[in-house]
This record gives C-alpha cells, sequence and structure tokens, in this order.
C-alpha cells in the first residue's frame, strides 16, 4: 500500500498541508457528502513516511470497519476517491501561489455570466498588479492574455472597433515572452555544449534564431520608441552571448542594459540574468582567459549593492565564497575584508563563523602571514567535506611556506587516511587529492635530498596530470627552488 500514488503525494504533504487537506475532505462542498475522515485518519498514522509494514489494505479496513470481513472494492474505490480529492486540492494549493492564474479564473467566470463590466474591472486589476510586480518569467506572456480578455470583451460588447489596436499589443507581448523564452533556451544549449559537449547548432532553435534579423528588430524598436525596446535589447543580448560566445562586446552591451534597466525586472529574473553574465565570466576564466575578472568584480559590486545575490535575505555560501575568490584574486584586500564583515552575518546562522574563519585564513595566506593563518584555521568548525577539504590543503600549503617540513610530513600522512577513509568525500576527490599527498611527499624528500632530478620528474608530472588536486601550485614551487627562490 505504501507505494499508491495517493500515498506517494502524500508523502509530499507539509504539517500544515496535512491539516489544511484534512479540512479540505471535511468539507461537503469538496467531499460530495462522503466521510473520508475515518480513511485519512488510519493513514496520517503512518505520516510523513507511510513506510510502516503495518499498513496494509486489510490493516486498514480493519480499523474502517471493524469485525467485517475485508473488501478490497470498496478500499479501492475509498482510495480512488481521496486520491481525486487530493488532486483537488493540489490545484487549490497550486492556485494559491499563482495569483495572476486565480484571478484570471474569477474573470472568467465573470464573462461566462455575462458580468462585462465587472470582467473588464477585473482584467484592469489584474495588470495593474502584475505591472507592480515588475517583468517577470512569464510577464509577457500573461500581458498578452490580458489582451485575449479584453478582446473577448469587446466581442461581447459588440465594439469591435477597438480590437486592430488590442491585436498590436498582444502581438508586441508575444514576440517579447518569445525573446524570453528562446533566449533561455539558446543559454541553456550553450551550458550543455560546454558540460556535456552537446552540439547545438544542429537544432531548430539555433537554426530559427541565426536565420533572423534580430537585430534589425531592436534597431526598428528603438527607432520608434517601443516602451520595452531596451527589455527587448536584453534578451538579444542574452542570445548573441551565446551565439556569438567569443565576442566580448555582446557581454559587456548585456551587462551596461542590465544595470541601467534592472528596476524593471523581478528579483528572480534579475538574478537570472546577473548570473548569466557571471557563468559567461567564469567559463572565460576556466578557460585560461582572465580579461573579465575585473568586469565579474564590478558585477559582483553592482550585484551586491541592488541585492541581487540574496535569497530570502539569506547569502548562498557558494555565491559568498565566489566573490571573495574574484576579489583577493584581484588582491582588493581592503575591500574583501569589509566584505567578510558586512556580508558573512547574512550566510545562514550555522555558516557564519566557519566560513568567516576559513575566510580570514585564505586573505593571511595571499598576504603571507603565515601565522594569522594558522589562527584561524584553528578557529574552523567544520561545515562538510568541502570545508574540510580546504582547510586541509591551506595547512598543507602553510606548512610549506613557513618551511615546517617536519609538521608537514606527520600533517600529509593524517591527510591521506582522511581521503581513504571518510565516505563523504567524492571518489574523484578523493583520488585527485591523494595524489596530491603523494606529490607533496616526494617534494619534501626531494627538497631533503638536494635532488634536482626528482624535482624535474614532479614538475612534468603535475604539468601533463590536471587531475592532481593543486598541481599548478607545486609546479610554481617547483619552480621557484630550482630558481633558488625558496
Amino acid at each position: 500500500m505504501n507505494n499508491l500514488k495517493l500515498i506517494n503525494i502524500l508523502r509530499t504533504f507539509s504539517k500544515s498541508e496535512m491539516k489544511e487537506f484534512e479540512k479540505f475532505i471535511s468539507s461537503p462542498f469538496f467531499n460530495r457528502g462522503r466521510n473520508y475522515i475515518p480513511f485519512f485518519n488510519q493513514l496520517k498514522k503512518f505520516y510523513p513516511k507511510f513506510d510502516n509494514a503495518k499498513m496494509t489494505p486489510e490493516y486498514v479496513y480493519s480499523k474502517i470497519y471493524p469485525g467485517k470481513k475485508y473488501n478490497k472494492q470498496i478500499l479501492w474505490n475509498t482510495t480512488s476517491s481521496m486520491l481525486a480529492m487530493c488532486e483537488d486540492f493540489l490545484m487549490y494549493v497550486s492556485l494559491g501561489r499563482d495569483k495572476f492564474a486565480r484571478e484570471r479564473q474569477v474573470a472568467e467566470e465573470f464573462l461566462e455570466r455575462r458580468l462585462s463590466v465587472y470582467y473588464k474591472k477585473k482584467l484592469n486589476e489584474m495588470e495593474s498588479a502584475l505591472d507592480n510586480l515588475g517583468i517577470g518569467s512569464a510577464y509577457f506572456r500573461q500581458k498578452a492574455e490580458l489582451e485575449d480578455g479584453r478582446m473577448a470583451y469587446h466581442f461581447i460588447e459588440d465594439t469591435q472597433q477597438f480590437l486592430p489596436d488590442l491585436v498590436d499589443k498582444k502581438g508586441n507581448y508575444v514576440v517579447l515572452h518569445f525573446m524570453r523564452e528562446i533566449s533561455d533556451i539558446i543559454g541553456n544549449m550553450r551550458t550543455s555544449k560546454s558540460m556535456y559537449n552537446k552540439q547545438f547548432d544542429v537544432s531548430i532553435p539555433f537554426q530559427f534564431v541565426t536565420n533572423l534579423k534580430l537585430d534589425k528588430i531592436v534597431e526598428y524598436a528603438y527607432s520608434t520608441k517601443f516602451k520595452y525596446a531596451a527589455v527587448l535589447d536584453i534578451y538579444y543580448e542574452t542570445i548573441m552571448l551565446s551565439l556569438e560566445y567569443d565576442n566580448e562586446k555582446h557581454f559587456f552591451r548585456l551587462k551596461e542594459l542590465f544595470e541601467q534597466n534592472h528596476h524593471l525586472f523581478t528579483k528572480e529574473e534579475k538574478q537570472l540574468v546577473a548570473a548569466e553574465l557571471t557563468n559567461y565570466c567564469v567559463q572565460k576564466m576556466n578557460e585560461g582567459d582572465a580579461s573579465l575578472r575585473q568586469s565579474n568584480f564590478e558585477l559582483d559590486k553592482f550585484k551586491l549593492k541592488q541585492e541581487i545575490v540574496l535569497i530570502n535575505r539569506i547569502l548562498p555560501k557558494v555565491t559568498f565564497t565566489q566573490i571573495l575568490g574574484n576579489a583577493l584574486f584581484l588582491k582588493e584586500y581592503e575591500w574583501a575584508v569589509k566584505y567578510i564583515e558586512e556580508y558573512a552575518p547574512k550566510l545562514k546562522p550555522s555558516y557564519q563563523k566557519p566560513t568567516k574563519m576559513l575566510c580570514y585564513a585564505h586573505l593571511y595566506y595571499l598576504q603571507k602571514d603565515y601565522g594569522k593563518v594558522l589562527e584561524y584555521l584553528s578557529k574552523v568548525e567544520f561545515i562538510d567535506a568541502l570545508d574540510k577539504i580546504y582547510v586541509k590543503t591551506l595547512y598543507i600549503r602553510t606548512y610549506f611556506e613557513m618551511k615546517e617540513f617536519e609538521t608537514l610530513l606527520s600533517y600529509l600522512e593524517t591527510t591521506r587516511h582522511f581521503y581513504e577513509k571518510n565516505p563523504h568525500v567524492s571518489n574523484t576527490l578523493r583520488s585527485n587529492n591523494i595524489k596530491f599527498i603523494s606529490c607533496m611527499s616526494r617534494l619534501l624528500s626531494a627538497i631533503e635530498s638536494n635532488d634536482d632530478f626528482e624535482l624535474e620528474k614532479i614538475r612534468k608530472l603535475v604539468k601533463s596530470d590536471n587531475t592532481i588536486a593543486n598541481g599548478q601550485w607545486i609546479a610554481e614551487k617547483i619552480e621557484k627552488i630550482k630558481k633558488g627562490a625558496n
């Protein structure tokens, strides 16, 4: 019974939804005069997992109908009826989240009942509410639907002379919605190409947009002072960022447009455009092109100022560390300290102190204040496996820079055991970091024996095998040693 569709849906219900659903099935308006509460009361005993072996059809039936012989059909009918109510409840929940859809349903009922005055007023109220929210993913689709509604109104009122303007407005919104959706599709296709080597230039969407004169459409929008010309341009530049990936003019144009017009969009839409810009910079940097790093830093500061990076007033840890990492790479140390102090408190409470300590350790490492590095690393209370890996790597680097080779040898051994035994470290990370430990052990032996030949072998190894964690750092250390800098 625990694999029934009804049970699988009930597993997703929160405690408050379970209470609301009980009220829902208790209402004569919804239950059509049937009493489902006894059945529901038996099921909710097993909430939330519904995985107790005791929960069998026979057991549930015996509790609902004590003393009666088990009837499979009766229980099946009850289950099917409650499943239908469950799906009705989900529709109710969905409408509760989507105010526009709810209002549209009311408006359509007004129209169906020939209450055209109320219908027109409702459409105006919906548009006002939509505009107050800002441009989101469904904004232009919903604006087009409102124009459809107005056309229906004029058909009923026999005022068809107003239809041409409404058709024109609907057409504008349809084009804008299409541009928003196709820009999202093309962007996702570019991501699939970079991550999974999936070619997208043989697809219908690619062929479609590349055979349109989108630049001419944008030029026309500006020349006619179209209200949403800048928005259309943003969608266009987002598409071109993917189609002409190597042409950085599209990045700078999109960044300029976004910073000038971000106030038009919902927060969710701002985050999507900002992510598109940031991901472009990160991908370029991962390919070895650091020319956009400063632009990315300026973009980070803009996102912080406008609070675009916050999700429900919380700054995601990965975003926090990415922004800090970029600032530290650019040696913006003074800015980084202010950033840590201002934005670490915006992390989830459990992340705040350890992340702050780890960030200061990283900062002092770059400033070569190794005593401070050890001081702050000792204050880090681990959050997850990735934090542990980073802490251990920073300890290794710091001991090496301090020439604390005996301490480092001992630490390398305990770290090797950590990677070999910890079940929370992925196989890839385990393998890459064990290679790092092995190279560091060989490096220390080569330094102690002054073995230039072994040093060169290690350098060639880390240059040829990019799966070795911190390989570039090891190569840099060896080159300094060979030049007598260490």
